[in-house]
């Protein structure tokens, strides 16, 4: 299992690239996966670098669906993600939950999405649909639906463990259900379903947001000591929301290679 650092832990803090390449080599992680507005600020900077970390995807976000989609920005993001030299390209499957998309809207968010995976194919890409609420992409269900409804072969899965959890499936059963179409998993945790509206985008990117119930990887509602030997073979990226991004993602690896040890 490779397990990355999530550039956007720092989003909120001043980072170079540099900085990115010293931490992700200093702490032993395999990789890090670039957030989309750090790819642009930093290409420049990261290009120029003697010795740069793996970057197995960029974590990045299209208005799928919408009036505001437009081919030039999808190739442009796509273009961004083969600069970085990643082969995958996070994307979130449009805005609404699958049981309250209007199928119009429903057939929108398909079309872009394929017409995404279309470009990136050409690219040696793939996208990276993140399972995750308020998509079409929101439970095991609506995702083995979508994937049956994109039928492309450039189309994948990151699979956020926590929100599959959310969704009320276990992750195992996800896992084996999407076997062969998972390319990448989200690691992260929380103290209590109570607490899960932390992660929601309008709270989540807010610097000034609530943070509670964000908790280290091993010490939260799902069992991670169950799902991490279940992920061996993937890439998965620790995220990290919450204060001193650095010390809890090291701290998170550490835990999470011990795990593994103890597994195998």
């Amino acid at each position: 299992m490779r397990i990355h650092a999530c550039s956007v832990a720092f989003r909120h803090l001043e980072v170079s690239a540099a900085d990115l390449a010293r931490y992700v080599a200093r702490e032993g992680f395999d990789g890090l996966e670039i957030w989309a507005p750090h790819a642009r600020a930093l290409a420049d900077e990261w290009a120029a670098l003697e010795r740069r970390p793996r970057v197995p995807m960029l974590a990045g976000y299209l208005p799928v669906g919408d009036a505001g989609f437009d081919v030039l920005d999808a190739r442009a993001l796509v273009a961004l993600t083969r600069d970085w030299g990643a082969d995958r390209l996070r994307l979130f499957a449009g805005g609404t939950d699958s049981a309250l998309v209007r199928p119009d809207h429903r057939a929108r968010i398909i079309r872009d999405l394929r017409i995404c995976a279309d470009i990136a194919s050409d690219h040696g890409i793939r996208i990276a649909l993140e399972t995750h609420p308020q998509t079409l992409a929101d439970g095991l269900g609506p995702v083995t639906d979508l994937l049956d409804a994109l039928d492309h072969p450039a189309v994948g899965i990151n699979l956020d463990v926590l929100h599959v959890w959310e969704s009320g499936c276990d992750p195992l059963v996800a896992l084996r259900a999407l076997d062969g179409h998972v390319i990448h998993a989200h690691l992260k945790n929380v103290t209590s379903a109570r607490e899960l509206t932390v992660f929601r985008p309008g709270n989540i990117h807010d610097a000034n947001g609530d943070r509670t119930g964000i908790c280290p990887l091993h010490e939260g509602a799902v069992d991670y000591d169950q799902v991490l030997p279940h992920l061996r073979g993937l890439d998965a990226s620790l995220e990290w929301f919450g204060p001193k991004p650095a010390a809890r993602m090291a701290a998170d690896l550490r835990r999470a290679r011990q795990s593994l040890t103890i597994a195998a």
